[in-house]
């Protein structure tokens, strides 16, 4: 697999560059906080006017192998958005700049425990910062996709949302057993990704269901009917004044509480370039809704 690092600092040079009305990206004033200092520190971000007696979301950022957590950050302008949307922000790095997430990505031989890792982190910034534990989530890109949808399958006592960007699940889906209440699950796809394909893989080790199965599968687990989508008006998320996004949600006898969105972007590849702050916004505001 690819690394994204560099490919990541040309997407976001493009948006600096090209995209939108061409504002500079918000960035806090004081040095990040940081989590789990001692062992495998994680920045953190707060609103500028935190407040303690307020109970606030919370959201962590698993970035694509290769990339880091600030960088991911950087690219998908979430900094812009944390004051006006009011959550606690966690952008963590994986070993070796990847997350051991499934066999196909990526895959650290099994030495690396991830999902305690984001357990740990979870279970600190409730310790640390007023959080609304029915209000936690994950975004991941590439291989942070697939670690989002990994704690959905292994944590979902702690998980309420997730939103994948170019990610996917276990290709068997024995592997993902829910222990709780299914997560609410949100996947953004392009039709023209070359890394992680939008129909999937089925290539030995590189074997994952592509973007509409994996949605399916975790609406199904969640009671809905997945013969009975909902096509949703179409968004713009990359520019050129074309709605190239188009929404399809699961909510048709979904447990209560949880539905599930594909959001297929037509000719997009692995690393979209966003409008502005398109991505973080519509986003955020989709994961927020969402509460257990």
């Amino acid at each position: 697999m690819k690394n994204l690092a560099s490919v990541l600092f040309l997407a976001l040079s493009l948006t600096l560059a090209c995209g939108g009305d061409g504002t500079e990206q918000v960035f806090s004033a004081d040095p990040p906080l940081v989590l789990d200092e001692d062992e495998r520190p994680a920045m953190v971000t707060i609103p500028s006017d935190y407040d303690p007696s307020t109970s606030y979301p919370l959201l962590i950022l698993l970035h694509g192998r290769g990339a880091t957590g600030q960088l991911e950050a950087i690219y998908l302008r979430m900094f812009d958005v944390i004051d006006a949307k009011q959550f606690v922000f966690v952008y963590p790095d994986g070993i070796s700049n990847a997350w051991n997430a499934t066999e196909a990505c990526c895959d650290l031989t099994g030495e690396v425990d991830d999902v305690g890792y984001i357990s740990r982190l979870i279970d600190e910034a409730q310790g640390v910062y007023n959080i609304d534990a029915e209000r936690v989530y994950l975004m991941g890109h590439s291989n942070g996709g697939f670690m989002s949808f990994r704690m959905a399958c292994e944590r979902s006592d702690l998980i309420t949302a997730i939103v994948s960007l170019a990610g996917s699940t276990f290709n068997d889906p024995a592997d993902c057993q829910p222990a709780t209440l299914p997560v609410s699950a949100l996947a953004v796809h392009g039709t023209d990704d070359e890394t992680i394909p939008y129909e999937g893989s089925m290539n030995g080790a590189f074997s994952f269901p592509g973007a509409v199965e994996t949605v399916e599968r975790f609406a199904a687990r969640a009671g809905c009917n997945v013969d009975s989508p909902a096509m949703l008006e179409s968004i713009n998320l990359t520019g050129d004044d074309v709605a190239e996004t188009e929404r399809v949600a699961y909510t048709i006898g979904c447990d209560e509480g949880t539905d599930f969105e594909l959001w297929t972007i037509e000719g997009g590849p692995h690393i979209p370039v966003f409008i502005d702050t398109e991505w973080a916004t519509r986003t955020t505001d989709w994961l927020l809704r969402h509460s257990r």
